[in-house]
């Protein structure tokens, strides 16, 4: 089984110990990505947000040829909880675990083009209300980086700087021009 992981974040210049068996390639399924989830350690990182620009995010192909060890993996890289935070589009078996009904058709789709038999990738909510009791939009996000402490908002921009370039969100300009000033 051929099985794919999808990346917009972090996994790109920090795979750690994510098995992976091949370069990143530029050409992944265009998805709603955006900076909108706050992160344990006080980053806006990349989630998948519905009604978000859509961006091409990158792949590889993983070293399991078993969808759960895969999954299992990227759990373990991504430090979650629960495995329900891993989505997975199975061509061949017809299996879906998405937050999103329509990306997994975007993305089964891009699958069957790539002759890809699975792909993974982390589906994890957007946890900003939840952590600071705003609601997501540019002013707050904008507002958030600048409240935090140095220390943090040096994680916070590095994260930002880091993301491939190609993940050009509708927030990311905003981000780096107002860390930067």
């Amino acid at each position: 089984m051929k099985i794919a992981v999808l990346g917009w974040g972090s996994l790109i210049w920090n795979p750690e110990n994510l098995k992976i068996k091949k370069a990143w390639q530029n050409d992944g399924p265009l998805l709603p990505i955006e900076f909108a989830r706050i992160s344990n350690d006080g980053r806006l990182t990349l989630v998948i947000k519905k009604n978000e620009k859509k961006v091409q995010t990158l792949w590889s192909i993983m070293d399991f040829d078993n969808i759960e060890q895969a999954r299992l993996n990227l759990k373990e890289r991504e430090n979650t909880i629960s495995i329900n935070t891993i989505g997975f589009v199975d061509t061949i078996e017809k299996n879906e675990l998405s937050r999103f009904k329509d990306l997994s058709i975007t993305i089964n789709k891009w699958a069957l083009e790539k002759n890809i038999d699975a792909v993974i990738w982390t589906d994890l909510r957007v946890k900003f209300f939840d952590k600071i009791h705003k609601p997501f939009n540019d002013a707050n996000a904008v507002k958030y980086l600048k409240d935090l402490p140095i220390k943090r908002q040096k994680l916070a921009k590095e994260y930002i700087l880091k993301a491939p370039v190609q993940i050009d969100t509708r927030l990311r300009k905003k981000l780096i021009e107002n860390l930067v000033s």
